[in-house]
């Protein structure tokens, strides 16, 4: 379900945007606000007053807002979408997910899935061929490099772009990164580039799935800890591309700080 983003000030232009991170940028590192991988975009958005966020729609109510460490090479999520099917993802973790050591420990009967999947060739698990993904009829297949076309597990190409449309109704996107710091044992950030990326376009973005900018992630795993500990857990299937890739997915991109 959508949440309400509200926002204490003014970010609805370039300039008052810039202007709001230039003084978080001035502040120099600033301890995380969340533990792990999302601590640094959770970071920003508290110190620029945006106090909800939503999943389907954009962080800033017209821009998306991205943030990125400086040198990672960790993807960036675009958007997520499961496949069509309801329910096919137990399917996936039943028939193609595997065990791991961690994973025997917390629950020897659950399967896990973890895939990085594109459009131009199967990816790999234990060095054998594993998935890829399959344009047919209007419809993005995921094929296994030994059963095929898996039939019940597609994305209809008009969802998928329906689903970028709700993310990027704009076609804008502001892209943060910052330099990443252990400091007192906490991971601490300092906001120093940033991107104006526009005109953006669903079509785009699905061809861009097609030749291999853009990737599918399938996260199927397991709780490691807490009440959940040993319990299934889907991360969703999410549409994500390697930071130095971005501007390739827009036509337009000007660093503005």
């Amino acid at each position: 379900m959508s949440k309400r983003i509200l926002i204490d000030r003014d970010l609805s232009t370039k300039d008052s945007f810039l202007r709001e991170l230039s003084a978080v940028r001035d502040k120099g590192f600033i301890s995380t606000h969340r533990a792990g991988p999302t601590g640094i975009g959770k970071t920003l958005e508290d110190e620029l007053g945006i106090s909800e966020n939503s999943i389907s729609s954009p962080d800033l109510g017209t821009i998306e807002l991205k943030t990125a460490r400086i040198n990672s090479n960790s993807m960036l999520t675009l958007t997520t979408k499961a496949p069509e099917i309801r329910g096919v993802n137990t399917y996936l973790r039943r028939n193609f997910g595997y065990k791991t050591e961690e994973s025997v420990k917390l629950n020897p009967e659950l399967n896990i899935l973890h895939s990085t999947i594109n459009g131009v060739g199967f990816n790999t698990l234990n060095g054998h061929p594993y998935f890829k993904l399959t344009f047919k009829d209007g419809r993005v297949y995921l094929e296994h490099a030994t059963a095929g076309i898996i039939e019940n597990v597609y994305w209809n190409e008009s969802t998928l772009a329906y689903a970028f449309k709700r993310k990027y109704p704009f076609e804008k996107l502001y892209y943060v990164k910052a330099n990443a710091e252990n400091i007192n044992g906490r991971e601490a950030f300092h906001y120093i580039e940033a991107y104006f990326l526009e005109t953006f376009s669903s079509e785009k973005m699905l061809g861009s799935i097609r030749f291999g900018v853009l990737d599918i992630d399938i996260r199927l795993g397991i709780y490691t800890k807490g009440k959940m500990k040993g319990k299934a857990h889907d991360h969703g299937s999410a549409i994500r591309i390697m930071p130095n890739k971005l501007e390739l997915c827009f036509e337009k991109s000007e660093r503005i700080m």
